[in-house]
Parts: structure tokens; C-alpha cells; sequence
């Protein structure tokens, strides 16, 4: 399964099974509990028969999927690029407007089909008082607004990374086996200088969303976002399969290239990164208080950052330690070579770097 798929099935399934508890919490508490909101008859009747689970299992797979296709819609639009309050106040509005249809879906085919009291909703109307509808609505608008800020904090720590932090999978340091690659924006200092503090920043931001559909696709985590570089990072198995670290770094090369004309006429530049990879093992750790993250510690980091910052000398895009090199498959597509022995600031044994180009 497709990493992109594999988070939107997820996603999915969370949507789902949140409808789906928030719905039998509501009427744990609205009428198996305190039951004042109803009037005794029918609808009491319906809500006592299997009619109503099967409203609240079919309402939340409808709202998973709906949903799912609303986020589809707005990832590929401006929205994505604003702020997190406002992306939380414009899903909310259209997954409320979402949920409307839903229960129109439901209850039309309840109505179609002549299911419990729907098959005479002037009655039912008579049944349901005001209290239900007021507290049926605002239990609606919280559990939206909750179900959104779920989904969008998971986005900002990461897929996976909200339950390994919940879950507490790094609370105890645990060492993984981990591929990075070092991706830095080539004369950034000249281009920062050029544009100003503010444009500078607009340029990163649209360097880093056009990277964003990339590392989805190539299987990457976002480890760091440090200035004018990125750090990405994948387990060892993800990271060689099919050459995937590899491929990364030539398809947001080819993006870049792709985008070029846009990066012309708004910046008057055309941004292009270089990159350096080390493979090795890593401690992952869960650290911080106020502000918690996972965070990797090991020497293979320091490596990969000064190979990166190699490849301005010998005037190559992307350099690979000798690590890497030794466990890469025959890089189909690919041409690698030796571009020396070199000694690593920080580091006292000199090693190998390779360069990795793409055949035309």
C-alpha cells in the first residue's frame, strides 16, 4: 500500500471510529442516561431497536468518507498554506456543512425504506423537543471542532508521530538503524540578501509545500525544518527499498525545475538544493517538557550534515558516505562514484564519499 493511501485510510478509520464514539457517547448520556429529552412513544421506541445503531454506524462511514474527500479537495488548494487556526475554522465550516448532507443521506433512505418513526417524519418532529435539537446541534459542533484539531495537531507532529508521542513508543530511549539525507538551499546567503528577511521567508515556504507531496510519496519523515535546510529521514528497510532516499532528492530536484517559472517571476530566483546521506544507528528519544518532540542523537546525523556541506566544494548535488554506498542496490537510473577521501570536520578518520547522478 502507498504511503499516501496508507495515511488517508488512516485518517479515514480515525474519522470514522471519533463519529462513531462521539455518537454513542451522546446517546449514552442524552438516553440510555438521563432521558429527559425525549417525549415516551415512538421515538423512544426507535431508540430502544437496532434502527439506531445502524444510523450510527452507517452516519460515521459516510462522514470518514466525506470527510476524507473534503481534506482531498483542500490539500490541493490555497487553504493547506494558511494558518493553523484558520485551516481548523475552514474545515470545521465545511465538514459542519458536510455533516448536514449526511444526515439528509441517512434519514432520506430511513424515510425511502419506511424505517421506525421515519416513515412519518411530521410525527417525528412532533416527538423531538427543543432541548434535543439545541444539544444534538452543539454536541455536532463540538465533536467537529475536536475531530479537526486531531487530525490537523497529527499533521503538525508528523503521520505517526501524535500516537508514538501519546503511546510514549520513545519515552525510554530506543536505538533504530536510519537513512538521512540533509537537504540545503544552495547560495542561500546571497538569495536571503537579495530578497529581504520577509520574501526569503515566502520562498521557503513554497520550497518546503512543493517538497511536501514528495516525501509522502517517497515514504520520508520530516525530522527538521532548520532555516535554509531540511532534514529527512527514513528506517533503514523504507529507506533502500527501491532506492526510494534516493529518488527523493531527484524528484524535488525535477519539481523544482518544473516550478521554475513560478519561482522567476515572484522571487526572480530559482531555488535549488544540495543534498548529503549517511546511514547508520540512531537513539530515538522523547524529549522536551513545554514543548515535546521525537528527537535523533547519534553520529550518523553530524556525518550526513558535513557530507552535505562537501558538495559546494567538489560542486556535486548530492553526496553519500561510504556506508550507504556499500548497501546500495545497483542503482538503476543512477550513476555513482568516488569523489575522494575526505577528512569531515568534527571527525578523525577520513572516509569515502560518493556522488550519485542521474542518467539522462
Amino acid at each position: 500500500m502507498q504511503r499516501k493511501t496508507k495515511i488517508v485510510t488512516i485518517e479515514w478509520l480515525f474519522i470514522t471510529l471519533a463519529w462513531l464514539g462521539m455518537y454513542y457517547f451522546y446517546f449514552f448520556i442524552a438516553f440510555w442516561g438521563p432521558s429527559h429529552f425525549f417525549h415516551e412513544g415512538i421515538l423512544k421506541d426507535y431508540l430502544s431497536k437496532w434502527y439506531v445503531h445502524f444510523e450510527m454506524i452507517s452516519g460515521s462511514i459516510l462522514f470518514g468518507i466525506l470527510f476524507c474527500f473534503i481534506d482531498a479537495i483542500t490539500d490541493r488548494t490555497t487553504i493547506r498554506r494558511k494558518s493553523f487556526g484558520k485551516i481548523i475554522i475552514i474545515k470545521s465550516f465545511l465538514y459542519l456543512c458536510m455533516t448536514f448532507v449526511v444526515f439528509l443521506l441517512v434519514y432520506g433512505l430511513f424515510y425511502l425504506f419506511k424505517i421506525g418513526p421515519f416513515k412519518n417524519p411530521e410525527v417525528l418532529l412532533e416527538l423531538v423537543n427543543l432541548g434535543f435539537i439545541i444539544s444534538w446541534f452543539l454536541y455536532f459542533i463540538f465533536s467537529v471542532l475536536l475531530i479537526t484539531f486531531v487530525i490537523q495537531v497529527n499533521k503538525k507532529f508528523g503521520p505517526g508521530n501524535l500516537l508514538k508521542l501519546i503511546t510514549g513508543k520513545y519515552h525510554k530511549p530506543k536505538d533504530e538503524c536510519r537513512v538521512f539525507l540533509f537537504l540545503d538551499l544552495k547560495d542561500s546567503t546571497t538569495i536571503a540578501e537579495k530578497l529581504g528577511h520577509n520574501k526569503y521567508s515566502r520562498l521557503l515556504q513554497n520550497c518546503y509545500h512543493d517538497l511536501t507531496d514528495i516525501v509522502i510519496k517517497y515514504n520520508a519523515d520530516i525530522y527538521q525544518y532548520v532555516g535554509d535546510e531540511v532534514v529527512l529521514s527514513w528506517n533503514k528497510k523504507d529507506g533502500l527499498k527501491s532506492l526510494s532516499s534516493i529518488k527523493l532528492y531527484f524528484a524535488y530536484k525535477n519539481k523544482l525545475k518544473e516550478r521554475k517559472q513560478f519561482y522567476l517571476k515572484h522571487f526572480d530566483v530559482f531555488p535549488e538544493f544540495k543534498g548529503g546521506m549517511d546511514v547508520g544507528v540512531v537513539t530515538v528519544a522523547e524529549v522536551g517538557d513545554i514543548k515535546r518532540e521525537l528527537a535523533y542523537h547519534g553520529d550518523v546525523l553530524n556525518t550526513a550534515s558535513r557530507i552535505q556541506a562537501k558538495c559546494k566544494v567538489y560542486e556535486e548535488d548530492l553526496l553519500i558516505s561510504e556506508n550507504l554506498e556499500k548497501i546500495l542496490l545497483k542503482p538503476n537510473g543512477f550513476t555513482k562514484a568516488l569523489v575522494g577521501d575526505v577528512n569531515l570536520r568534527g571527525k578523525k578518520q577520513i572516509i569515502k564519499i560518493y556522488s550519485i547522478v542521474l542518467l539522462d
